[in-house]
């Protein structure tokens, strides 16, 4: 098999660093990475074989096509929102250049983006979600269902940022009358008590071609806020898997996506709560329970088949999360047998840029 050459458009996005170690995995493929900034964290892997920085000036869509011109690039492979919808507006200008990432088109990436947009197609569809408040109508309608304690929660972030808990109605209407344009920008949505469960899949039409199901490990330290656990564990839960892929035959979705769900305490039902079309953080921690997600989006970009990927019920955390949560007296997972140690060792200078500070 022929070595396989791939530019990654978005190299500054926190999530560059993750897909390139997952690639790294594979032997017979390298890396060109265009950045907006000039030493971003995965410009220190030495699967990258081609470093570009974006000049004044300079569209995305520009500076892709003069890496093509320069080498021979097999597959053009975006890796955060934002890209990913740039160039799925740009499809048909790119592509006559390279192949793309699978990915669906700018409306349905954006209705996946938008919290707004993704809990009308769920009310639409019947799908399971907690009670989401769109517009100044429906919170002028008695709430229409809304409990209280309540989380509002920007329309287009991801990973918990900027996600606000309101313990009554009083100090929410005031929130939104001081922002007129509020529900342009953000939306309303009952807080469920319950377990953070996340499935990650890559699709095709519909079809879920690869996943995997996680959740945090109890008693891992959390994150600020409504951001991730550091320490994980993979699982199987028919329920979820089902929740999910009724989810992405209903949208008939293409490419990959991160959706974050919830059991609710009250009666075990699971309750979609967002989706990030695009590629996560928990990336190694995918690979480590046996699914590579940015090799196989590779093969099944450049139309390859593949066996469904079978993937394992293992725990996992970052290494260097491991190493702070040890040396601040808390316990956590195995540093040698359930991190990504190993990952690092073969990456040493992007794993010391990383601990030096940079994303």
């Amino acid at each position: 098999m022929p070595k396989l050459s791939i530019v990654i458009p978005d190299g500054e996005s926190p999530f560059a660093s993750h897909v390139i170690t997952c690639l790294l995995q594979a032997k017979k493929l390298s890396v060109h990475l265009v950045s907006r900034t000039p030493a971003p964290l995965a410009r220190f892997s030495r699967k990258v074989k081609s470093f570009h920085f974006l000049r004044d000036g300079q569209s995305l869509a520009d500076a892709v096509m003069e890496v093509c011109s320069k080498q021979k690039i097999d597959l053009c492979m975006p890796v955060d929102m934002d890209a990913i919808y740039y160039f799925a507006q740009r499809r048909k200008q790119v592509e006559a250049i390279v192949p793309f990432l699978l990915m669906d088109s700018a409306q349905n990436l954006r209705t996946f983006w938008d919290k707004g947009l993704l809990a009308a197609f769920l009310a639409e569809n019947r799908l399971p979600a907690p009670v989401t408040i769109r517009s100044y109508e429906q919170f002028n309608g008695r709430d229409r269902g809304l409990i209280f304690p309540v989380l509002v929660k920007p329309r287009l972030s991801g990973g918990g940022v900027g996600i606000v808990r309101f313990e009554d109605r009083i100090a929410l209407s005031r929130e939104i009358e001081e922002k007129p344009d509020f529900f342009d920008n953000y939306i309303v949505q009952n807080f469920l008590e319950g377990e953070d469960i996340d499935c990650s899949v890559l699709c095709k039409n519909g079809e879920i071609l690869a996943h995997t199901i996680q959740k945090g490990i109890k008693g891992s330290e959390v994150r600020e806020g409504f951001q991730s656990p550091d320490a994980i564990e993979f699982v199987h839960d028919p329920d979820v898997l089902q929740a999910v892929t009724k989810l992405v035959s209903t949208f008939k979705w293409t490419g990959v996506a991160h959706i974050d769900l919830r059991k609710r305490a009250s009666d075990g039902r699971v309750v979609i709560i967002e989706v990030n079309p695009r590629f996560w953080g928990s990336l190694e921690g995918s690979f480590r329970a046996g699914v590579n997600f940015p090799h196989l989006a590779v093969k099944a970009s450049l139309g390859e088949t593949f066996p469904k990927a079978e993937y394992h019920d293992v725990r996992y955390a970052s290494a260097i999360s491991v190493v702070r949560n040890k040396l601040a007296g808390r316990s956590t997972v195995n540093l040698f047998s359930e991190t990504n140690l190993w990952l690092y060792i073969q990456n040493p200078l992007m794993a010391l840029a990383r601990m030096a500070g940079y994303k």
